[in-house]
């Protein structure tokens, strides 16, 4: 069952504004945030929070007491099973987005809604909207004579009103906007209470503090000892060795695994005792929150390759590691066009980039070791498992393609500069006069036009001359206004253009 999710909370001063807008532009540390992810946010309506906000007061003319709510943080998302995947492109990210955009303009306003940011970085998606709370209100005006006047004002209680029910209602309402989408509301009237995660963090390291302390005054196993107890092996066991090692791992583990049971129900007994003493308020709060971060159930879970979200839905971390790493591989294979430029860019972001030793891909008719990507996460993911785009085969065209882009880039910069001399031969061919100069270009022919083309451009192959042709065309249908703002351009350039600045140039 997938529950649609809203907190809400006022922003009485511009600097509150200021440091949401720090948090969600990820301009200070955010702990759960994944900055290769970071390109993945989205700014969905707005800008800047706090100049959204400033815009939209001074727009309206309202006036501002000293106690107003000026903004209204409103977060938005729903259970992690809801969603197929953590990124923009997810359709039920697209749908939950469309239906929360449509909820916030109806709840408040469309022009009270000045942003909204969608966040795919941390391991759930949501969503944070500033809402500026303004509503056009009928005032009574005169001691004695009562007249009518309407007028914008601030006033974040009619929306959060000033008890819990209002709240509750506000609730009921964005459920019931989202149960198109199989969505349905939370408990109502639940006592769970939302503990933010830099606060989750510290009392989940009281914890951890508090038990390492308990468990340094019990002595730790030693290994060695039970291969100590182990019988040295006669000779039968000489004869059949498999049975005889197989008989002591076994008394060597049942003896180990009585030791363990014998410390565990120690260390249990003491947290029961000690920590729960010292430690009662921070187990307290990581009781809200569904379960310790240091306990028995989650390391049983990261043994079985899963972790608890901020939610409590099971993400799988060998698929989110995986995730993580086509992200991180895609952004920097965007950028480079030679193989050393992509290694390096890898290395930067902490993946090596390593060669399978048994499993080979055809390329034409060679075969290539599969490559193999390293995070430090554990052991080294094969790029079968990523994809084709991930292969050496994929990695190579994009970096190809790259490097014709690069290389196409770097032709029509040299064109530019061989094409905008040539302009600049011709001003001073024509004494700088704007007015001649367009007279020649107009009496160009189609002859002309490829034979120039081709003459300025060819040093730089196709492209050149391509570049050369559109750049000769459009100055060819240009006016002398216009032309004589490119001459003027190019004296300033360091051109010769015919006649220097102050000469009573013509046109």
């Amino acid at each position: 069952m997938a529950f649609a999710i809203l907190r809400i909370k006022k922003m009485n001063n511009m600097g509150s504004i200021g440091g949401k807008d720090s948090h969600e532009l990820r301009q200070r540390e955010t702990l759960n945030a994944d900055p290769e992810r970071e390109q993945l946010n989205r700014q969905v309506i707005g800008t800047i929070a706090a100049d959204d906000v400033k815009e939209r007061l001074s727009s309206t003319g309202v006036a501002i007491r000293k106690d107003s709510v000026l903004a209204i943080d409103v977060f938005a998302t729903a259970s992690p099973e809801f969603f197929a995947r953590n990124h923009p492109e997810d359709p039920a990210c697209r749908e939950f987005q469309r239906s929360l955009v449509d909820f916030l303009h109806k709840e408040f306003g469309e022009d009270n809604v000045v942003s909204l940011r969608a966040h795919h970085d941390e391991t759930s998606p949501h969503w944070h909207a500033t809402v500026v709370p303004i509503r056009e209100k009928t005032i009574k005006v005169g001691r004695q004579v009562k007249t009518e006047r309407t007028e914008n004002r601030l006033c974040a209680k009619d929306w959060l009103g000033g008890d819990r029910h209002t709240l509750s209602k506000l609730q009921t309402r964005f459920a019931d906007s989202m149960k198109h989408l199989g969505l349905e509301r939370g408990i109502q009237g639940s006592q769970a209470k939302h503990v933010e995660v830099k606060q989750f963090y510290t009392l989940a390291q009281e914890v951890s503090n508090k038990v390492k302390s308990i468990q340094q005054h019990f002595p730790q196993i030693d290994p060695d000892r039970y291969i100590e107890k182990t019988a040295k092996p006669d000779l039968y066991d000489r004869l059949k060795p498999e049975e005889y090692a197989k008989e002591s791992v076994k008394k060597a583990v049942s003896s180990l695994s009585s030791d363990i049971d014998k410390v565990n129900k120690t260390v249990s007994q003491a947290k029961q005792n000690e920590l729960i003493k010292t430690a009662a308020p921070a187990i307290n709060a990581l009781a809200q929150k569904s379960g310790a971060r240091q306990s028995q159930a989650e390391r049983a879970l990261l043994s079985l390759g899963y972790r608890l979200d901020q939610h409590g839905g099971l993400i799988n971390i060998q698929e989110e590691r995986k995730e993580a790493i086509k992200s991180t591989v895609l952004h920097v294979l965007s950028t480079c066009s030679s193989d050393q430029s992509f290694q390096d860019g890898l290395l930067k972001r902490g993946i090596e980039l390593r060669m399978s030793k048994e499993d080979y891909e055809v390329i034409g008719k060679e075969s290539h070791k599969v490559l193999l990507y390293k995070d430090g996460k554990g052991k080294s993911i094969s790029a079968r498992e990523l994809g084709p785009e991930f292969m050496l085969s994929g990695v190579s065209r994009a970096i190809r393609a790259n490097a014709r882009v690069e290389q196409d880039r770097e032709a029509i910069a040299k064109s530019k500069i061989a094409y905008e001399t040539t302009i600049a031969k011709s001003f001073v061919q024509h004494k700088g006069s704007a007015t001649e100069f367009s007279k020649y270009l107009k009496s160009l022919q189609p002859n002309d036009i490829e034979e120039i083309s081709r003459k300025i451009g060819r040093d730089q192959g196709v492209i050149g001359v391509e570049y050369v042709r559109s750049r000769l065309q459009a100055d060819i249908n240009k006016n002398e206004l216009q032309l004589a703002a490119d001459r003027d351009k190019l004296r300033r350039e360091g051109h010769d253009v015919g006649k220097k600045q102050g000469n009573n140039m013509r046109m």
